[in-house]
């Protein structure tokens, strides 16, 4: 279904600049597929604001296109395999359709229309890289399947499929590897059959030479082996972090379970995974693989001694079972401390000044000796399981060697078997009982990988924000108006709703203070009319429709909140002004941060925008945090701002200032609410709102409001 032309000028009215953004949105209507295109603002960018190409496949998935990444040097490979969007060498993207008589259907951004390309230019321009795209049957099946149901995808086996074919080379590197193990062992017994005995001298070197050679090409293919593995492993890390990142980043706030040390600890344990599945499991199963072929080895050399290292082997895998059990209890047990470590040890250094403030190093250093403590001897325990392992092996591999010689030495007194057949059945039994003596490790690690996989499949299955709002209204708020019909909300583990029963009319460019009493509800109102979490009981309804239409990603760029204490990330001024702005320009921030007079202490620094603000913005007071934080949400446009206490941590004359400043920079279509319990910024509000227990109990006009406070002699601040 090729677009007409009007479709395709709007595609490159919506995404100017980024080829590939235009390409997904080329492809989505090439199938006639809907999407929330604010879902793609979530995804990571580089320098320049643009979509990398390593990207695409996450975006497609977003937009619910099947794909598949293609591994083709030429573009004359892809041809079964097309549509795809291709990469080309001048860092653009296009299209290729369809592919017939040497010439290619390629739609390029910019283009009116498709067009037909001579194959030859089209193979000059392609970079190597290339997504197959095709329609999704399900996602148009919505009795089977919801358009907004997660991807099918799996976080870790996805990954893997994605890269499959780089395992082929590991694998025939193990194969080779483990058929040079026999070089030695074959020499040694035609050394001493064969060469010994006759004293042929060159019979000696040429052997010793095919010897040598044959270590030469095991080393050569082990440093391979290894350089593979660790390639494979930097593109696995790369893409499962983010996807992981990505995830914990659009989960919904009211999803998150545990503490932010042991949420960081769940997030970089997916390394076990990847390390076990994608590396130490490869070697070893090829290892155990080779175990039998040795053995058969030893068979054909020494007939019924090849019994002896398999019932040892037998024993020993017996015996590496019961002994990964006890691995793993400790495993799971030194996981759980240390992510407990991990949580307190963030707490710890993220609080040092509430530490030191509350006199109580000595209380939190007791605290984290005690969990020293037991996680020692957790670990204690891993090491002596583990020795057992190690030791255990190491006794099977000696009985072993002692069976075959005794047992060889009545072979050889019978004839039928050489001296150098008896030396090289024992240096095989030692190479095949090898991978035995981690098998204790392997089973312990393969449990904790499943462990840490399901962990990870948890976070994972939880909702995205990407993947909400309308797939079939691709929505924009352009007015603002706000309509709050029964709302209640109780936050996830709290006894008590935060807010219940709330009814609320919000015109566009309205100015309105919300007042109350500590935890009656304020910042809560805030946080659900801006998308940060959504209601339990109750609608929003934006200019008609119901908020939960609009994609929360976007939603949040058009309603923004500014808590009270919202966060500074480390970096300079400019860093953290650009999340909100990232296109934005030094004269624009600059600007941004005059209207509401936050260029006058960055005036007294010679390092400007690139003044650099400390975890957390530590290296500012808290006025100055205030300030910044205020700016970078009016760097970019938005229908409504509410500002959760934006003056509580100002001096009188700081907030005087900064009223006067808010007044003119905040736009006058744009809904302005304040949740404050200052008596000064009420008189840049026209309306009040008085929350008390998570009810409104007041509504009204300025004066309204403050003439009947007065006469119900309440304080002259409107909450205490």
């Amino acid at each position: 279904m090729l677009q007409d032309q009007s479709t395709i000028a709007r595609i490159g009215r919506e995404a100017p600049g980024d080829p590939l953004i235009a390409c997904i949105l080329f492809v989505a209507q090439h199938f006639g597929q809907n999407f929330q295109r604010g879902a793609l603002s979530a995804l990571a960018r580089d320098e320049r604001g643009f979509l990398p190409f390593h990207q695409a496949e996450a975006a497609l998935d977003l937009c619910f296109i099947n794909n598949e990444r293609l591994y083709a040097r030429k573009v004359r490979n892809l041809a079964r395999d097309l549509p795809a969007i291709v990469r080309r060498t001048d860092g653009t993207c296009a299209v290729l359709l369809e592919a017939k008589d040497e010439q290619y259907l390629v739609w390029e951004p910019g283009a009116a229309l498709p067009f037909w390309a001579d194959a030859a230019a089209v193979e000059d321009s392609y970079a190597g890289q290339a997504v197959a795209v095709a329609a999704d049957p399900t996602a148009i099946r919505a009795e089977e399947r919801p358009w907004d149901e997660p991807a099918k995808r799996h976080w870790f086996w996805g990954e893997v499929r994605r890269v499959r074919r780089s395992f082929y080379p590991v694998l025939g590197a193990a194969l080779m590897i483990n058929l040079l193990g026999f070089a030695l062992p074959l020499f040694t017994m035609n050394v001493y059959d064969r060469v010994i005995p006759n004293k042929a001298v060159s019979s000696l070197w040429v052997l010793a030479i095919g010897a040598l050679l044959a270590f030469a090409v095991e080393f050569t293919l082990r440093l391979a082996r290894s350089t593979l593995l660790d390639d494979l492993g930097r593109d696995l890390d790369v893409k499962l972090s983010e996807k992981i990142f990505s995830k914990v980043l659009n989960m919904p706030l009211a999803d998150r379970r545990g503490s932010t040390g042991m949420l960081a600890r769940r997030v970089s344990e997916f390394e076990s995974v990847r390390d076990f599945f994608a590396s130490t499991t490869i070697v070893l199963i090829v290892d155990l693989a080779f175990l039998f072929l040795f053995l058969i080895m030893i068979a054909v050399l020494a007939g019924w001694l090849a019994l002896v290292p398999l019932a040892i082997i037998a024993v020993m895998g017996i015996a590496g079972f019961f002994l990964q059990r006890r691995m793993m209890q400790a495993s799971l047990d030194n996981q759980a401390d240390m992510s407990i470590q991990h949580a307190m040890l963030v707490e710890a250094i993220g609080g040092a000044e509430t530490v030191k403030s509350c006199a109580a190093e000595g209380q939190v250093l007791g605290q984290w000796r005690r969990m020293v403590d037991t996680s020692t001897r957790t670990q204690a325990t891993l090491r002596r399981t583990g020795a057992a392992a190690i030791n255990l092996a190491t006794l099977g591999q000696q009985f072993s060697s002692l069976a075959l010689i005794i047992g060889g030495f009545y072979l050889f007194d019978a004839g039928k078997i050489s001296m150098g057949a008896i030396i090289a059945i024992v240096m095989l039994a030692g190479r095949s009982m090898a991978p035995v003596g981690q098998l204790a490790f392997l089973m312990t690690r393969g449990r904790q990988a499943l462990t840490t996989m399901a962990s990870i499949q948890q976070m994972i299955d939880a909702d995205d924000e990407r993947r909400m709002g309308s797939s079939a209204l691709n929505l924009t708020i352009d007015k603002g108006d706000v309509a709050v019909e029964g709302l209640s909300f109780t936050y996830p583990g709290a006894a008590a709703p935060s807010l219940t029963d709330i009814d609320l009319r919000i015109e566009a460019g309205e100015r309105i203070a919300i007042v109350g009493r500590v935890a009656s509800g304020k910042s809560t109102l805030g946080r659900l009319l801006c998308g940060l979490y959504a209601p339990d009981a109750g609608n929003i309804f934006i200019d008609g429709l119901d908020s939960r239409q609009h994609s929360p990603i976007y939603l949040r760029s058009q309603f923004r909140f500014v808590g009270q204490d919202a966060v500074l990330f480390s970096g300079s001024i400019k860093q953290n002004m650009q999340y909100c702005a990232p296109a934005a320009t030094d004269a624009e921030l600059l600007a941004t941060l005059q209207s509401i007079g936050a260029d006058r202490f960055m005036g007294r620094d010679e390092t400007g925008l690139d003044r650099g603000t400390g975890e957390r913005g530590g290296q500012l007071s808290g006025g100055q945090r205030g300030f910044l934080t205020i700016a970078r949400a009016l760097a970019s446009p938005s229908r409504l701002l509410f500002l959760d206490e934006p003056t509580g941590a100002m001096d009188t004359q700081s907030e005087r200032l900064f009223i006067e400043a808010l007044d003119k920079a905040v736009a006058k279509s744009q809904t302005l609410i304040i949740a404050t319990h200052r008596e000064a910024i009420l008189q840049m509000c026209d309306r009040i709102i008085v929350i008390d227990g998570g009810r409104i109990v007041a509504d009204g006009p300025r004066a309204d409001i403050l003439a009947r406070s007065s006469k119900d002699a309440a304080p002259k601040e409107p909450a205490s």
